[in-house]
């Protein structure tokens, strides 16, 4: 859903990814690191500011077309390495947050191992 100006609005699930994705940064690191690149973890960063603000700026716009454009191309993600990049986009692939959450919570067990 977008806002009169056009931006989208910081959603209960974004908040809801950010809590999950915080402390899987925090607590699992090598499953983070899975998730790969630097635009990936500048992004989380970007977006963790925004949702920590509770809303989108004029100023958030340019982030915004490419936050867009990354979950258009990578909706399609199913092993550990695209869900954990989902992540730190506060994205949810097409399979679900439900499925998703399976893949992250069964590499995580692997590190018990």
């Amino acid at each position: 859903m977008a806002t009169e100006t056009g931006l989208p609005e910081v959603t209960e699930q974004m908040r809801d990814l950010l809590d999950y994705a915080e402390d899987l940064r925090q607590n699992h690191p090598e499953v983070w690191k899975k998730g790969g690149n630097i635009q990936g973890n500048d992004s989380y960063e970007t977006l963790k500011k925004i949702v920590r603000r509770g809303h989108f700026t004029d100023a958030d716009a340019d982030f915004v077309q490419t936050w867009e454009a990354w979950k258009a191309r990578h909706g399609n993600h199913k092993n550990i390495e695209g869900m954990v990049a989902s992540l730190k986009w506060l994205a949810v692939p097409e399979v679900g947050w439900k499925e998703m959450k399976a893949v992250i919570e069964a590499e995580k067990a692997k590190e018990k191992e």
